[in-house]
């Protein structure tokens, strides 16, 4: 299994990739230089938690979130984390909309194979 802090780190790039950020545009909202965020990533550095809690906001994220550490790196727990990250920031009613498109998309995918 892998180590704390390359786990953490490999959190903190997907949710960076997933807000659109480079590791330069991220180190510029942190107040570090780029080469911390990416040794961050990689796992080869730690920092403190005063700079996890800035990266956490710089994203748009609740510091618990970044904390949610997956097991197994799974596509379907890739998607997820993906999905669960895009729906955070959505209204109660965009979700609803979301969910009836997603829902009638995937009724026409399965009539068409059979299912």
């Amino acid at each position: 299994m892998n180590s704390l802090p390359k786990r953490l780190g490999q959190r903190i790039a997907r949710q960076r990739r997933a807000a659109g950020l480079t590791q330069a545009e991220l180190a510029e909202k942190v107040g570090v230089q780029p080469e911390t965020i990416s040794r961050l990533e990689t796992g080869k550095r730690t920092v403190s938690l005063r700079v996890v809690a800035t990266i956490s906001e710089s994203l748009g994220l609740e510091l618990h979130e970044l904390f949610r550490l997956q097991l197994s790196d799974s596509a379907k727990d890739q998607a997820m984390g993906r999905l669960t990250w895009f729906a955070s920031r959505l209204t109660a009613a965009e979700i609803e909309l979301i969910l009836d498109v997603g829902s009638a998309a995937l009724m026409h995918v399965r009539r068409a194979q059979g299912k």
